[in-house]
């Protein structure tokens, strides 16, 4: 009975997201982003577009979010909401952490981000266009995946021992 009424709740969710987009205006970039799609996929693997593409596209974000926390740090008038206030950032500081950084991205990370890749070819999820969710589709299941990551996270690690989990990574 409860599998019944979480299948009723999450296409209620889903008719509600979809009614809304439907309220939305047409996507004017639709239609670019579209041929790039395609022109994706008539010139990479699905292993390439899987694997690499998302490596290059978890970079490029990543590292775009970093870069003004990055800067922040370096303007005096910021110095105030520094949490560690007795250690100067100095470029060797942040050199040492961008290897760490890099290092957890490609020996950690890059072995994790080739897992999607035999999931979908496992289950036979294509890439083709015209069976992407929309993206008002996207982000609605993105947010419930935020909201579900928060959750476990909130209820999660109190149960952790607090010092001990942190020594370990």
């Amino acid at each position: 009975m409860v599998t019944n009424e979480s299948i009723s709740i999450f296409s209620l969710a889903s008719l509600a997201v979809e009614y809304v987009g439907s309220l939305l205006p047409e996507n004017p970039l639709q239609e670019p982003f579209k041929n790039a799609w395609n022109y994706m996929l008539k010139n990479y693997t699905k292993f390439q577009i899987a694997t690499w593409g998302s490596l290059v596209f978890h970079e490029v974000l990543y590292f775009l979010f970093c870069l003004p926390g990055f800067l922040f740090q370096f303007i005096p008038f910021m110095k105030k909401y520094k949490i560690p206030k007795d250690k100067p950032e100095t470029w060797e500081n942040q050199w040492k952490c961008f290897k760490v950084v890099l290092f957890n991205h490609f020996c950690i990370q890059l072995p994790l981000i080739c897992g999607p890749y035999y999931f979908t070819e496992y289950f036979n999820i294509l890439y083709d266009w015209e069976r992407m969710p929309r993206w008002y589709m996207l982000l609605a299941r993105c947010f419930g995946c935020a909201v579900i990551e928060d959750t476990c996270l909130f209820y999660g690690l109190p149960v952790f021992p607090p010092m001990f989990i942190y020594f370990i990574f």
